[in-house]
């Protein structure tokens, strides 16, 4: 059939057709392959086959008590919350240690979270439920002894790649060189189209990370929450940004009030489609939560605080996000 259909016919076929018929579509010929494993064909289809285009989706954990399964579904983002699909799991066992990374063009990032030093990544395709479990990194606590790390995960549009970046901290090296104030940083990236990771310290800054800090991939760069340590000892919080496609980083500034706050107690989220925020929670002092928006991304003076949280018996709630009509989207824990 590819020799007499043009691709833009098969791809307006495909599109049509339900999740499926995909995966077996798959399987008929290395082309239709190489189409449906298309990162925007993933995209497109996601968005083809949701029956709202104005509800935008959310990607959930569920647990259960009382059979301790996982699995994962789509919410929309509807006045009911309604479940729009469930994915299932990509994993036959161990899947309650796996957290999502994140996820772009339909395809998700997972990493096995139950121990400090365990080095499984999982790229999975809901659509066609297909997963890639990814080589094993360069720097472990074999190669590095003890360490932090900060995982990301996007998109490099530039040369269509999915990308996860590992910002690593070697605590074993500081520790034997106490008097060298500066911090021991390896950073690795790895890319789908070589299946491989690649060593990039020599053009990352040296910052001081926050363990297992959330990430926001926006603009094709991922951001973190990082800390800036000048000679003299003092600190300064900022957003630490990666572009994946120069694989380039570059620094954008906190609001003065969270610059100089604990950074463990901050959190950076994407804000609607272009640009980032942040949310400030005192898990000590258990104080408001304010959360502020980079209004324009890469201006400093655009920073604002658009929400205080008042402090509730729960504990101090999450952000997880924004819904479509501006109303914050917040996870308690209810304690019983």
């Amino acid at each position: 059939m590819s020799d007499y259909l043009p691709q833009e016919v098969l791809l307006d076929i495909f599109h049509r057709l339900p999740n499926q018929s995909i995966g077996r579509c798959m399987c008929v010929c290395k082309y239709w392959l190489s189409l449906v494993k298309n990162p925007f064909f993933v995209s497109s289809h996601l968005h083809q086959t949701i029956p709202s285009k104005n509800d935008p989706l959310f990607l959930l954990k569920l647990c259960s008590k009382q059979t301790l399964k996982v699995q994962y579904s789509l919410h929309f983002d509807n006045q009911e919350f309604s479940e729009y699909k469930r994915l299932g799991v990509p994993f036959k066992h161990d899947n309650r240690s796996f957290s999502v990374v994140g996820s772009s063009n339909g395809l998700v990032c997972l990493m096995h979270n139950l121990y400090t030093y365990n080095y499984t990544f999982v790229l999975w395709n809901p659509l066609i439920r297909k997963s890639l479990t990814l080589p094993k990194p360069n720097v472990t606590f074999e190669s590095h002894g003890a360490f932090e790390a900060l995982v990301g995960f996007g998109f490099d549009s530039c040369s269509k790649d999915y990308k996860v970046l590992r910002v690593v901290r070697l605590l074993e090296y500081e520790k034997e060189n106490e008097e060298d104030e500066e911090l021991a940083v390896e950073v690795e990236i790895f890319s789908l189209n070589r299946n491989s990771w690649r060593n990039i310290t020599d053009i990352a800054p040296k910052y001081d990370i926050v363990e297992r800090g959330s990430q926001a991939f926006v603009n094709g760069t991922v951001h973190w929450i990082a800390t800036k340590r000048s000679r003299t000892g003092e600190s300064n919080n900022l957003v630490l940004g990666i572009d994946l496609g120069h694989e380039n980083f570059h620094e954008l500034m906190l609001p003065e009030s969270l610059a100089s706050e604990n950074p463990m107690f901050c959190t950076v989220f994407k804000y609607m489609d272009s640009t980032i925020g942040v949310v400030m929670r005192n898990y000590v002092n258990f104080s408001d939560t304010d959360i502020w928006v980079m209004k324009k991304y890469g201006v400093t003076e655009s920073w604002t605080k658009i929400l205080t949280i008042g402090r509730y018996e729960g504990g101090v709630p999450r952000a997880l996000g924004f819904r479509r009509n501006g109303d914050v989207l917040l996870n308690y824990f209810m304690g019983r």
